[in-house]
């Protein structure tokens, strides 16, 4: 199988098909088709002169596998939401100054343009106050990557603040 393989419109379309009948909506349909392009590229660099021999079949696997990763990754997703929710009705309510709440808006619209994963690590970690080791076991990443990717996003927030001329 060739590297633009995937780029066949016959390909596409099975790939697409697979990823619907495996759930995964509309809007998610084309990151669905990068994944297996992806996982097509890794692949063909490991093998050394092994050929995908029954490449209908394969791509219909990796799009099922995929599907069933969209899934997975949901139903984590939705567990920290009910986490999330959880741990803020725990709070006693507190009243804020003015310039508290513009501050909070800004930090908001600040995360609003980071990338998800950065998002997600800095609310887990600031918002809800969990600890390194918690945030690793939640999401079953490394303590390191995440402590990586806690740097990565603090960096970002800071300069997006200073942008905004907040910080």
């Amino acid at each position: 199988m060739s590297e633009a393989a995937l780029s066949e419109a016959a390909d596409v379309e099975l790939v697409r098909a697979v990823l619907l009948l495996g759930g995964v909506p509309w809007g998610e349909l084309d990151d669905g088709v990068q994944q297996v392009r992806l996982k097509l590229l890794e692949t063909q660099a490991r093998q050394t002169g092994e050929v995908i021999r029954k490449r209908q079949a394969w791509l219909s696997v990796v799009a099922s596998r995929v599907a069933v990763d969209w899934h997975r990754a949901r139903a984590r997703d939705a567990g920290l939401h009910e986490r999330l929710a959880a741990r803020w009705q725990q709070r006693p309510p507190v009243e804020h100054s003015e310039e508290d709440r513009l501050l909070a808006l800004a930090v908001a619209d600040g995360l609003e343009g980071l990338p998800g994963v950065q998002r997600q690590i800095l609310a887990l970690r600031f918002y809800t106050d969990l600890p390194v080791r918690e945030i690793a076991r939640l999401l079953d990443i490394p303590e390191g990557t995440v402590k990586s990717r806690l740097h990565t996003a603090v960096a970002a927030i800071g300069a997006r603040l200073r942008e905004m001329e907040v910080i």
